[in-house]
Parts: C-alpha cells; sequence; structure tokens
C-alpha cells in the first residue's frame, strides 16, 4: 500500500495516457459482456430442447386428387397407407411444422376480457395421432380423443362442433400465473371463438424459434381440410431413413401424385438455426479478435511506458529496490488502470444494455456476466502487462549513471 500513492501520483502524470487505457479496457469490457451475452442467447435458442421427437421424425406436403367432397376420405386412406408401413410407428394431419417457419398464430384472450387479444400463440391443428407421432408430453387434462377430431372445409363449418384445445405449460402458465393447472377446463376466444382447453402439454414450440411467443403454442381439435395437406410421421426407432424412402414409394404409387418439403424434423430444425449459427460464429470471431487487439494494446501501451521510465527505475533500484518491489509497484499500478477501466465499463454496459432493452426488447444483462467480464479483463490486463514488468526488473542501477 505504500506504493499506492506513488502509483497515483505517476498517473497523473502521464494521465493523457492513462486515461487512454482506462478508455480502451472500458469500452472493450462494455463490448465484451453483451456481445457475449447475445452469443449465449444464440447458443440457448439452438440447443433448446422442443420437448418433442427430433431424432425419428419426418414431414411432407402432397397432393390430394378429387373433389372437395372426397377430400377427407382420401387423406383418410393415404393415412392408413402410411401407418400400416413395418418402418412407421406413427402418422398424423398437422396444420404446420415446429422450426419449419411457416405456420399460424391466432389472437387470444380470456372470456372476462371481452375478446380483447391478450397476445399471438402458435396455433396449429391435428388429428389424435399427432401425440405419438411427436411424442407431445400431457402433464394436466387429457390429449384429443378420436371422436373429437373433426374436420371442415369451409371457415364456417368449424362451429357446429365444440372446439377443444390442448395448450403448452408455457401459455397455462402465462394465462394463469397464479396455477397454471387452473387452466383446464377453462373457456378462452382464439380469433373471437370460444375454445375449451382440455389438456396442457409439457412443450408445444412454434415455428418460428426467434420468436418472443415461441413456448406459447395451442393446438386444436378443428382440422381445415385442403388439397395439399402437411403429414407428419415418425418412424420405428433408427428407421428414419428407410421410412423415409418407404412413405415416399408408396405415395407416388398414385398418378399425379406430387410430394414436396419432404426432410426430416432435424433438418428442418438445423437450417431454421443457420443464421442463429451464422450469427454465433461471428460473435465468436468478434470477442477473439477484440481480445487479441485490446490485449496487445495493453501490452504497446505498458511497454511504452516502462521505456520511457527506465531512469527512474534505475534510480529506484540503486537506493535498494529489489526486483520485487519494482515487479510489485507496476503490477500494483497495472491493477489500478485495469481496476478505474472496469467499473466505467461495467456503467457503460449497464446504459449500453438498457438502450437495447428499450429497443430491441432484449433481456437484461444478468449480474454474472459482468462480474466475468470484470475478471476477465483483470486477468487479461495483468497477462497483458506480465512480459514488460519482467523486462522492468531486468533494468541495472547502472543506467542512471549513464545519464540516460
Amino acid at each position: 500500500m505504500n506504493d499506492l500513492m506513488p502509483i497515483l501520483k505517476s498517473m497523473y502524470k502521464r494521465k493523457s495516457n492513462v486515461l487512454l487505457l482506462i478508455l480502451q479496457i472500458s469500452i472493450t469490457l462494455t463490448i465484451l459482456v453483451n456481445t457475449a451475452y447475445i452469443l449465449s442467447q444464440k447458443y440457448q435458442r439452438i440447443n433448446q430442447d422442443s420437448g418433442l421427437n427430433e431424432a425419428d421424425t419426418f414431414s411432407f406436403v402432397m397432393n390430394l386428387q378429387g373433389s372437395s367432397d372426397e377430400l377427407l376420405s382420401l387423406l383418410t386412406q393415404d393415412l392408413m397407407a402410411i401407418r400400416s408401413l413395418e418402418s412407421v410407428k406413427s402418422a398424423a394431419h398437422v396444420s404446420n411444422i415446429p422450426y419449419s417457419s411457416w405456420g399460424g398464430a391466432a389472437p387470444i384472450s380470456l372470456l372476462d376480457q371481452q375478446g380483447a387479444p391478450l397476445f399471438r400463440p402458435a396455433y396449429y391443428f391435428a388429428d389424435e395421432h399427432l401425440l405419438e407421432a411427436w411424442d407431445i408430453q400431457i402433464i394436466a387434462g387429457r390429449w384429443f380423443n378420436e371422436s373429437d377430431i373433426f374436420y371442415y372445409r369451409k371457415t364456417t363449418d368449424n362451429t357446429e362442433i365444440q372446439q377443444l384445445l390442448v395448450i403448452s405449460q408455457a401459455l397455462a402458465q402465462k394465462l394463469y400465473p397464479a396455477n397454471w393447472r387452473q387452466a383446464i377446463g377453462t373457456q378462452i376466444y382464439v380469433s373471437s371463438e370460444v375454445y375449451s382447453i382440455i389438456g396442457i402439454a409439457k412443450q408445444v414450440p412454434s415455428a418460428w424459434s426467434w420468436w418472443k411467443n415461441h413456448d406459447f403454442g395451442v393446438i386444436s381439435n378443428a382440422n381445415h381440410l385442403t388439397f395439399d395437406p402437411k403429414i407428419s410421421v415418425k418412424a420405428m426407432p433408427g428407421m428414419r431413413e428407410q421410412a423415409m424412402q418407404d412413405v415416399k414409394e408408396q405415395l407416388m404409387q398414385t398418378p399425379g401424385r406430387w410430394i414436396d418439403r419432404f426432410e426430416s424434423f432435424e433438418s428442418i430444425r438445423k437450417r431454421n438455426h443457420q443464421s442463429d449459427s451464422a450469427i454465433a460464429y461471428t460473435l465468436i470471431s468478434i470477442i477473439t479478435i477484440i481480445t487479441i487487439v485490446v490485449a496487445l494494446g495493453i501490452y504497446a501501451q505498458v511497454r511504452f511506458s516502462i521505456v520511457t521510465r527506465r531512469k527512474q527505475i534505475g534510480t529506484r533500484r540503486a537506493l535498494g529496490a529489489s526486483k520485487s518491489q519494482i515487479l510489485r509497484y507496476f503490477m500494483l499500478e497495472s491493477f489500478v488502470i485495469s481496476s478505474i477501466g472496469i467499473v466505467v465499463g461495467i456503467i457503460f454496459a449497464i446504459v449500453i444494455n438498457a438502450y437495447l432493452v428499450d429497443t430491441m426488447s432484449l433481456s437484461a444483462v444478468p449480474f454474472n456476466y459482468l462480474l466475468i467480464g470484470a475478471v476477465s479483463m483483470w486477468i487479461l490486463g495483468l497477462l497483458a502487462t506480465l512480459q514488460p514488468v519482467i523486462q522492468a526488473t531486468k533494468v541495472s542501477p547502472a543506467i542512471v549513471t549513464r545519464g540516460i
């Protein structure tokens, strides 16, 4: 501590260089903390568990050839043919596929809100076989029975039978924060129509992984018939590739048949995360480059500071200062400068993150990121100054007598 006052006086005399170093450290910490947090969010999104069977599932769109009145029978025949294959475990008609970047959403609200939209969760319709096809986990209530499923061609037909919903746990918690199980048996508005909630699934992800409502999914028993239905198939364990080949051969036996978007769940999700992966690699490169540049900058400035004070160092050596005392002096000086830069950097990081939270709807940086960033900058600063400081301890007391 005896060196602290001389260090502060020396810093004041060299205030231009010291301020430049403090500014460099603070800006670097600000960038690194926010960049590292964005990077962690990207990896969290990429590696998020969907709660569905991704390894054995694939999907596709096919055409049905017939009149509007024949659509249901044609769809039923094709699904039965697919399920009869030895390599297939289950097959279901579904409106869209999670992570496909192509899907639907519907405004929902509680009945006591008089139909005012609460928010827009991802909306699916499906038959009773989707439970097995996706390995959906029902944690409260029940799944659709075969008798619950109905199909309609015109939009006005779907009000003739009771409309039911299975919703995600995240949505149930949003609707009823105090007790999410309270959602079972309640009724809500979906696009101004009344639906009854009969079940809660552990997870129902949306088609868009980047969406703020990604975990808020609903599945309806009301299936809209089209000439180009989407089918989701679950293969027997370890037989996905064989099942994909068998299904394609089976369906293509029908003259005039076409099949589109024929791909596995894993492939769909990988494509959905391509932009996230590219951003993650870019952020890693940015962090690496910034770290190297800052380390070299600190090294150069400390080395320049020591070179310009060689006579001062030699004088202290001549007055009896040991090498360990010289080392301690300059390491303490580096620590003080780094500490000031880190404090300023933390303030910058908090201010900039608050701006990002307001303008880009990002979440606030947790305190542990600031703490880890501060410790990292301390370590980086000490490592960058270690070699120049060791060189300072080698300055001979005889340098004073040479008038240098």
